[in-house]
């Protein structure tokens, strides 16, 4: 069998890494990393639609309305309705949703740091290297196909 190829090896660890992360909220925080991510690109996005937060997470509208009731009912975002239009709702992460991504942020990029510093691996190029793949895919995708 041939060497496995780089885009192989790649989509692999971030399977794994996506995984591993999954336990280690759930054990933490009691959060998965689904809903993470998900407050996560809110927190970045600031307050929009709920149309809007679907095109960035890259979900549809129903299973986005459907998380966003799940962590409405945490406390971890504000739901409110727009004043212009009846049937759009704004979404914002609440001060409460910006810890626990704090702190999910901080346990993963300290076992991150850890797991690279045990391989041998320089975060500081990799970080430069993953960036430069990111920035090479999001200038040949669309905005929809490249989350923020």
């Amino acid at each position: 069998m041939p060497d496995p190829s780089a885009s192989y090896l790649l989509g692999r660890l971030v399977f794994a890494l996506d995984r591993a992360a999954d336990h280690l909220l759930q054990d933490a925080l009691g959060l998965s990393y689904k809903r993470f991510l998900f407050l996560t690109v809110l927190e970045h996005t600031g307050t929009v639609t709920q149309h809007e937060l679907a095109v960035a997470l890259g979900y549809s509208d129903p299973s986005v309305s459907t998380m966003l009731v799940e962590l409405g009912k945490e406390g971890l975002l504000h739901i409110a309705p727009s004043p212009e239009h009846g049937r759009k709702h704004f979404v914002m992460i609440t001060e409460r949703g910006q810890t626990l991504v704090a702190q999910g942020r901080e346990i993963l990029d300290q076992q991150f740091d850890a797991l690279a510093t045990s391989a041998g691996v320089d975060t500081q190029q990799l970080s430069e290297a993953a960036e430069r793949l990111f920035l090479a895919l999001k200038h040949k995708t669309t905005d929809k196909e490249c989350p923020p």
